[in-house]
């Protein structure tokens, strides 16, 4: 199946590695899904291989040349859209299609190659010798919230929490596989590995301008992109030698910072796309994205109301989105309802992993209650969501005890944050000790 990301596209993770698209989940330890390589096998870094090499890892060629071969397949790396647009129908306008579709709508202009030129642009093999045009970037794990989903990979936050309760210091996998290492310094405090910081290294602007003008889309989530100097940096860069025109930038963002500074340098580029993560409304909002504040939350989304109103649509509420997880397994009807109370579009994400917060990792009787409970609320989330535990009734994640830590990590973090999980999602503790 032909993708965008594949052929025009390029993903930073956020120490720096390469990655084949941002939303690859396939579990299988041997497709290697988190790291793009080089012929020796060594693990591509921004820092360390250049942009046409990182286009031309072993994994884009051999899915570009599955492209080439038998254009209808779907390589075992894609496998988060295949089901997606299983769920949706292959709805290229549904709101919760696929990525793969979705990049076809928001990258228009300017492509190099597109599905029907494909094979007469690249190499047999699939090599391919231009810039890519869109951009996936996560500038570190900077951020001011840490989500009970979530890990020091997406947020700094996490170092006292995940270094205790899982007794290591050591946490992702690193270029070539090596863990990054947390170490505090004389002080007490933890050191900022020089991983999460490539964005600082000197190799990296030259990198960025090289490609620049070649980009009509770049995507930045993170961590949360808006507090982090560099974002500014970039965009800066991208007005003052007029690009900025000519892209479309998409962001991912817990809208937590926003300012007139940020809005005035938006007003440059050809559309701004933001995604709104929310989960849960009020107390729920609170603790599944521990360090956010519900009241701030809206006053934030109705301050970017009015940036979008002031821009004629230009800078767009894309959507407030949550992700269908334990935590929020019987919440979502509640989100989809706020939503359209305050008029606006409403998108949600299954959850594939940690395994303790996925719904993949509920026994089958928890997820038939979840396919009763969603079949008698008729909602569009809700009928997406009856199609994907349908679809995955069968399907397991992690081991049978999941639900056991899930509980067992939720109490860690109650006792670490002062919150009370069991009162605050009374509605999921009941339901998880009627399936535990």
């Amino acid at each position: 199946m032909f993708c965008k990301t594949i052929w025009n596209g390029i993903y930073i993770l956020p120490y720096g590695d390469i990655r084949l698209c941002s939303i690859g989940n396939n579990s299988d330890a041997s497709l290697d899904m988190n790291t793009a390589r080089d012929e020796n096998g060594v693990a591509m870094n921004i820092l360390t291989h250049s942009i046409k090499e990182i286009v031309n890892s072993k994994k884009h060629l051999e899915v570009r040349k599955l492209n080439i071969d038998d254009p209808t397949a779907w390589s075992q790396h894609c496998s988060c859209c295949e089901n997606r647009e299983m769920v949706t129908k292959n709805n290229v306008l549904h709101p919760n299609s696929s990525r793969r579709l979705y990049l076809k709508q928001v990258i228009k202009s300017n492509d190099i190659v597109t599905e029907s030129n494909c094979t007469e642009k690249a190499s047999a093999d699939g090599n391919i010798d231009w810039y890519p045009s869109s951009l996936d970037i996560r500038f570190g794990n900077l951020c001011n919230q840490k989500c009970v989903m979530c890990s020091p990979i997406y947020s700094k936050l996490w170092y006292d929490e995940y270094t205790e309760y899982y007794k290591t210091n050591l946490f992702g996998s690193g270029t070539n596989n090596k863990k990054i290492s947390l170490v505090k310094n004389n002080n007490g405090q933890w050191q900022q590995p020089k991983e999460m910081e490539w964005y600082e290294d000197p190799r990296w602007w030259p990198k960025f301008k090289e490609m620049m003008p070649y980009l009509r889309h770049i995507y930045v989530t993170g961590g949360e992109p808006m507090i982090v100097p560099s974002h500014d940096t970039m965009l800066d860069i991208l007005i003052e030698n007029d690009l900025a025109k000519n892209i479309v930038l998409e962001y991912d963002t817990n809208l937590t910072v926003i300012n007139t500074k940020l809005f005035h340098r938006w007003k440059h580029f050809n559309k701004v796309l933001i995604r709104v993560s929310m989960d849960a409304i009020k107390e729920k909002y609170n603790l599944i994205r521990f360090g956010g504040n519900w009241e701030k939350f809206v006053d934030n989304i109705e301050k970017l109301k009015t940036y979008e109103e002031e821009s004629e649509g230009r800078i767009k509420i894309q959507a407030i989105t949550s992700c269908f997880q334990i935590s929020t397994a019987l919440n979502i009807v509640e989100s989809e309802e706020w939503c359209n109370t305050m008029k606006l579009p409403f998108h949600i994400r299954f959850l594939d992993g940690p395994d303790k917060h996925a719904t993949m990792s509920l026994p089958i009787s928890a997820k038939e209650e979840l396919i009763d409970f969603y079949s008698n609320h008729n909602t569009e989330k809700s009928k997406l969501i009856v199609n994907y535990l349908s679809e995955h009734l069968y399907s397991t994640r992690g081991s049978v005890d999941e639900i056991h830590s899930f509980i067992n990590f939720m109490d860690f973090l109650d006792n670490s944050r002062s919150t009370n999980w069991r009162e605050t999602l009374s509605d999921i503790h009941t339901f998880l000790e009627r399936h535990k």
